[in-house]
Formats: C-alpha cells, structure tokens, sequence
C-alpha cells in the first residue's frame, strides 16, 4: 500500500510538471487571424506538430490542428516586436528571435513537452531552446510583416519607394517636400474623395497612404496618423488625414486643396503617391 502510495504521488507529481511546463503562444496565421492556447503535445515524443500541423489548446478540454504552413508566427513573448527584430525578417525564409534580443536564421523543426523549442540553425545543426527564452518564431517572413504592419526593407535589401507612373488622371505626390498643391479649389461643405496608390520612404522605413503604425509623433503635421501618411490641407488652415480612405471628405473651408505626406524632415524622403481627386 505504501509503495502504491508514493506511485501515485510521483505520477501526480510528473503530471503537474507536464501543465506547469507548457507555454502559452499565439499562432498569427498567414491570413491575419490570431489564435492563443497552450502549446499542447501528445505522442511518445511529445511533439506538437504532428504531420505539418501545429496544435493549440484553446480552452474547455478542446484542441485546434492548424497545417504549419497557414501559421505566419509563432508568437511566444506576445505584444509587438520591435523595429529591429523585424528589420532582421529575411526576404523568404523563417527567423527565430529570443528574448535577449539575438536572432537566428535556420528551419523550425518541432515544439517538445510544450516547452522545448527545437531549430536546425543555418549550418544544419539541431538545437534546443526553452520556450520561455523565445519571443517568436517566424515561419513566414512575408506574411510576417504584414501581420505586424512593417514597411521596411528585408534583411540585406534597400528600402525602394513608389515613384514614376500612376493611373491616368493621378496628382503625383512627392515625398521629400512638405505640400503638392492641386488644381483644385473647393468651398466649405464640399465632399471630395481620394483615391491613393504608391508607397513613400522616410528614412530607413516604408509608408503607404496609411502611414507607417510603428512610427507616430506629435511633431508629425497629422499626429493621429503614423508616419508617411497621406494628409490634406485647404489653403493655410490646419491639415487633416486622407490615408487610403476613399470615402468623401466634407472640406472645412475655402481655398486650394493641398496634399502631403505626415512628417517633419524631408531630406532623406523619397517616392511619391499617386492620388486621383473626385469632387461630389
């Protein structure tokens, strides 16, 4: 009876490690959508991927199998990244990132125990990580920087922005000077929409016409929109946002309709949006 006893407690002991153990990610699928759960594992290997699909414990005793390659990110440390970790994020490929800030090229080969990160690095070695020292797993480069909104370059690339050609009928607005002004004179209570495509560059970093989220300022002329941002102003009076918004604007004054890009220094700005005017 003793013995059965300390059985018991030690096989009650090893279950409680196995819970304790297995972290909680969130799976950032190539879509966009976002699942948390645990990290759960089954088999005698205690894999949690089990043929190319990735398993997620999402509450009340139930699982979810999704195929590895509809998962973008492995998010382990949860919030966002930061600017440098994604600036590492290669043209294709897969990056693990720990939370001490290193990074490492290679191929992600499984999740153990819930808790155990194996990565076969560039050089064809399998190493272990814990998973609690991991932020993310990037499984999809590309879609990777979409999920997160980042508009730089890919490690190694130059950043290149939109210029040249646009549709026909377009007013081309340059980048690295503060206003483009269009032939466009309207009145207070006109509803004039826009329709905007192209990319810019300020610095280092990529906007579309919705700016670039992980860059705001109360310095910028629009501070509720990042940077890069497609704004607008009716002669001298204060300026307001567009972004890709294609909805009509109610225009809050007389005068020349105005158009530029949300920043502060334009010398090393670069590209141009196109934007086609209608006026209602």
């Amino acid at each position: 009876m003793i013995r059965r006893f300390i059985y018991m407690v030690a096989v009650v002991a090893c279950v409680g490690i196995y819970v304790h153990a297995a972290e909680r990610a969130t799976f950032i699928l190539t879509n966009g959508e976002r699942k948390s759960g645990d990290v759960v594992f089954h088999g005698g290997n205690s894999f949690n991927m089990i043929d190319d699909q990735l398993n997620l414990g999402v509450g009340g005793g139930k699982e979810e199998s999704i195929p590895r390659t509809q998962v973008a990110v492995i998010d382990v440390a949860g919030g966002s990244p930061s600017q440098a970790e994604l600036s590492k994020l290669p043209a294709s490929g897969e990056l693990l990132a720990l939370r001490d800030g290193n990074v490492q090229g290679g191929h992600f080969v499984n999740i153990v125990g819930g808790a155990t990160l194996l990565w076969q690095n560039e050089g064809g070695q399998q190493q272990q990580y814990a998973l609690s020292d991991v932020s993310r797993v990037y499984l999809n480069a590309n879609a990777a920087r979409t999920a997160f909104n980042y508009q730089g370059a890919p490690a190694g690339q130059s950043v290149v922005a939109t210029s040249g050609q646009f549709e026909a009928g377009a007013i081309t607005v340059p980048a690295n000077q503060p206003w483009t002004a269009t032939s466009l004179t309207v009145k207070k209570g006109d509803r004039v929409s826009f329709r905007t495509s192209g990319q810019v560059s300020y610095g280092p970093a990529m906007a579309g016409p919705d700016g670039n989220s992980a860059n705001r300022s109360e310095a910028y002329p629009v501070p509720v929109l990042p940077a890069g941002g497609l704004i607008g102003r009716v002669g001298n009076m204060a300026p307001f946002p567009i972004g890709s918004n294609t909805q009509p604007i109610v225009m809050p004054a007389d005068g020349v309709l105005m158009l530029g890009i949300n920043d502060n220094e334009f010398g090393d700005n670069s590209g141009a949006f196109g934007v086609v005017i209608t006026k209602h």
